[in-house]
C-alpha cells in the first residue's frame, strides 16, 4: 500500500503544473471519449476496476493481473474488443482493443464530415471539408512482489483537419493494488503526458489528467462492483465520478454512472440559457446507463449517454475473449 501511495505522490507532481489551463486549451478531445461501452456505462469510474482490455485506455497496469483473478471473469489469455459509436453531430467512432496478457495494443479513429469551410470575406459557406483523429497505442503492465501492479502505455496521435495534418506522442502510466483481506482495489493513472499537437505554427497541449480511484467488490462473494473516482484534468474543473455494475441477473449485467459537472457546463448542455426546456433524457446530462450480456466466451455491451441539447449518444461494444485452460489454471499468468 505504501507503494502505491509513493507512485500516486509522483503522479501528482508530474500533472500538477498543468492544472491553471481552462476550458477548450487542449487538443485531441476525442482522447476523452472514452473506450468501449462498460467503461463509460460505469461513469468511467474505472482506474481501480481495470480488469478488462479496456484497461489500456483507463489504467495500464490492470494488464499486470490475472483474469479471472478477481473470480469474474472466465480464465481466458487473450482478450480482443470491438466498439462502435452512434455519436452525436454524426461522428464516428470506432475503437479496437486486443489484450495479449502482459501486453495490450488500442486504436481508436473519429472521423466527421460536411464542416463548413467559411473565411473572414464572406458569411457565405465556401465548401465543406471533414476532419479525423486516430490514435494508435501499446500497453504493457508489470506486477511487482509487493503484489502492486504497475503500467504504462505509449500512444501515437495524429489529427486532421481539411489539408491540415499534425502529430503528437504520448504516455499513460498508472498502478493498481488489489488488497488480499478485503474486497477492495485503489488504482491511480496520469494519462495523455506527451507532446503537443502542432497544426501551421501553433501547438496545443494534450488533454492531461490524473485519475484516482477505488473500488469495492468484484469476488465470489461479492461479484458486483462499486466504484468511485475523482478526476483531475489540466484543461477543466475536478470531476467526481461513480459507478455500479450488479450482475445479479445471470448472464446480464446492469450498470449505471454519474460524473459531476459544473452548474455553467450543465447549463450550457441543457441549452438553459437560451430558453430550452431540455425534454426527454435531456435532464439526465451526467448520467450513464448501460446493459450487457456475458458468457465464457465474450460479452456484449450497450450504454447510452444523454449529452442534453446534443441529444444522445449511444456506445456498442463486442469483446471476445479465448486461449485456453491448464487444470484450470490461465496459461501465461504472470506471478
Amino acid at each position: 500500500m505504501r507503494a502505491l501511495i509513493s507512485v500516486t505522490a509522483v503522479l501528482v507532481l508530474l500533472s500538477a503544473p498543468a492544472y491553471p489551463a481552462g476550458p477548450g486549451t487542449s487538443a485531441a478531445a476525442f482522447l476523452n471519449l472514452g473506450f468501449g461501452a462498460r467503461p463509460l456505462a460505469v461513469g468511467e469510474s474505472f482506474v481501480a476496476l481495470a480488469d478488462d482490455v479496456s484497461a489500456v485506455h483507463y489504467n495500464p497496469a490492470g494488464l499486470a493481473f490475472a483474469p479471472g483473478q478477481a473470480s469474474r471473469q472466465e480464465a481466458r489469455r487473450y482478450e480482443m474488443l470491438a466498439s462502435h459509436a452512434l455519436h452525436i453531430q454524426d461522428i464516428r467512432l470506432s475503437q479496437f482493443g486486443f489484450l495479449a496478457r502482459p501486453w495490450g495494443f488500442s486504436a481508436t479513429h473519429l472521423g466527421l464530415d460536411g464542416i463548413e469551410r467559411r473565411t473572414s470575406e464572406t458569411a457565405q459557406p465556401e465548401g465543406t471539408f471533414g476532419a479525423s483523429d486516430l490514435m494508435l497505442g501499446v500497453s504493457y503492465g508489470k506486477r511487482l512482489p509487493m503484489g502492486l501492479g504497475l503500467g504504462m502505455s505509449g500512444k501515437y496521435i495524429r489529427q486532421t483537419i481539411g489539408e491540415y495534418s499534425a502529430t503528437a506522442y504520448a504516455a499513460d502510466v498508472g498502478a493498481l493494488y488489489r488488497l488480499r483481506s478485503y474486497p477492495v482495489s485503489v488504482g491511480a493513472s496520469i494519462v495523455n503526458f506527451g507532446t503537443k499537437v502542432t497544426f501551421i505554427e501553433q501547438g496545443y497541449p494534450l488533454p492531461l489528467a490524473l485519475r484516482l480511484g477505488a473500488a469495492y467488490g468484484m469476488t465470489a462473494k461479492f461479484p458486483h462492483a462499486l466504484t468511485a473516482q475523482v478526476d483531475l484534468p489540466r484543461d477543466n474543473e475536478p470531476s467526481f465520478r461513480l459507478g455500479l455494475e450488479y450482475l445479479g441477473f445471470g448472464p446480464f449485467a446492469l450498470r449505471a454512472g454519474y460524473k459531476t459537472t459544473s452548474a455553467s457546463q450543465r447549463s450550457a448542455a441543457l441549452g438553459k440559457a437560451l430558453g430550452s426546456q431540455a425534454p426527454g433524457l435531456a435532464e439526465f446530462y451526467g448520467m450513464f446507463m448501460g446493459v450487457g450480456f456475458r458468457s465464457k466466451f465474450g460479452n456484449m455491451d450497450y450504454t447510452l449517454l444523454p449529452y442534453g441539447e446534443l441529444g444522445n449518444a449511444h456506445r456498442f461494444s463486442f469483446t471476445l475473449r479465448f486461449g485456453g485452460h491448464e487444470g484450470g489454471k490461465m496459461l501465461g499468468v504472470m506471478q
